[in-house]
């Protein structure tokens, strides 16, 4: 089996930043994952660039909300035509794509 390498064939690594509290994801966040234990999440509007991907982790048992910020449009893949604030199960992994200005699609694996 292959191992995941990046472009200069370094070793590919997602790095971790982890929150107790509510987070609002920052520009510096894309390529990285969430470990969220509390508070949910908050998907702003003027942060990220088309192509930037953020992943969540729910590190807990119970569910935590993934929220749009105002001016913020985030589509759930699979479904053109829900959009919205989204729950993350407990222990549930969600990765969420900047695919236009303000625009995003969210998906996952526990992702309701």
């Amino acid at each position: 089996m292959a191992n995941l390498t990046d472009f200069i064939n370094n070793p590919a690594v997602v790095t971790q930043n982890a929150k107790t509290a509510t987070y609002t994801l920052i520009a510096t966040d894309a390529g990285k994952h969430i470990s969220i234990t509390t508070g949910g999440i908050i998907v702003p509007a003027g942060v990220f660039s088309i192509g930037n991907a953020v992943t969540i982790f729910n590190n807990s048992a119970t569910s935590q909300l993934i929220n749009q910020a105002a001016g913020v449009t985030m589509y759930l893949a699979g479904n053109a035509n829900f959009t919205g604030n989204r729950t993350l199960a407990g222990r549930g992994l969600a990765t969420i794509l900047c695919v236009a200005s303000n625009t995003f699609v969210i998906g996952g694996n526990g992702l309701g």
